[in-house]
């Protein structure tokens, strides 16, 4: 986890250093720029409400989650369009299954129950369409596929109980139904949608030119 909010706090502040570009000199003063005329975003997220929270993983149901940390990437080809990445982390405990156990040495039988915790990491290309623009504010929506590897651990309840732990690949999809941005060069954004990263999420952007 830490790792991945280094790796948040980078990408956001990467842009900090190209702040020149935001600002064109008039005279003695600074014009501030539209955010569309500002073609690369950075940005950071929380959210909550993955589809994989609704969906039983091989028989183990979801109790609790971590919600989702996103960081991202994207670049405008036109003042309509822009493509670009996301990466993202959330945790998802889930209630276990009953089993039978015969151990040694008496060949005794014992009912344990098994959870399961799946830490998510997903990778997703994405592309927006910006249908509102203006100088301070604008209105998106977009799409997203790409994959999730799912690192899962159960655990038992009895100490005689066998615990596992490994990794599978599941697909991975983000659909951005309504999507808003509030500021220029350094703003606060949220986005409504459903998927494997969230359903509701708010984070901070920061837009700066090449």
């Amino acid at each position: 986890m830490k790792k991945f909010m280094i790796i948040a706090l980078a990408l956001l502040t990467a842009g900090v250093s190209s702040v020149s570009g935001q600002e064109k000199e008039t005279g003695k003063q600074k014009e501030k720029q539209d955010q569309s005329e500002l073609v690369n975003d950075v940005f950071v997220s929380a959210g909550t409400g993955t589809v994989y929270y609704f969906i039983d993983n091989d028989g183990f149901s979801a109790n609790s989650m971590s919600g989702t940390f996103l960081a991202g990437f994207s670049r405008s080809i036109t003042k309509v369009f822009a493509v670009g990445f996301q990466f993202s982390y959330a945790q998802i405990a889930r209630s276990g299954m009953d089993y039978n156990y015969y151990y040694d040495p008496y060949y005794t039988q014992t009912n344990y129950k098994v959870n399961q915790t799946d830490n998510l990491w997903q990778g997703i290309a994405t592309v927006r369409f910006h249908y509102l623009h203006m100088p301070g504010f604008s209105m998106y929506s977009g799409v997203g596929m790409g994959v999730t590897m799912d690192y899962y651990r159960q655990t038992a309840d009895t100490i005689n109980a066998p615990v596992s732990k490994g990794q599978k690949i599941l697909p991975a999809g983000q659909l951005t139904l309504l999507g808003f941005r509030v500021g220029r060069a350094l703003s606060f954004f949220g986005e409504f949608g459903i998927g494997t990263n969230s359903i509701l999420s708010a984070g901070v952007s920061y837009k700066f030119k090449d």
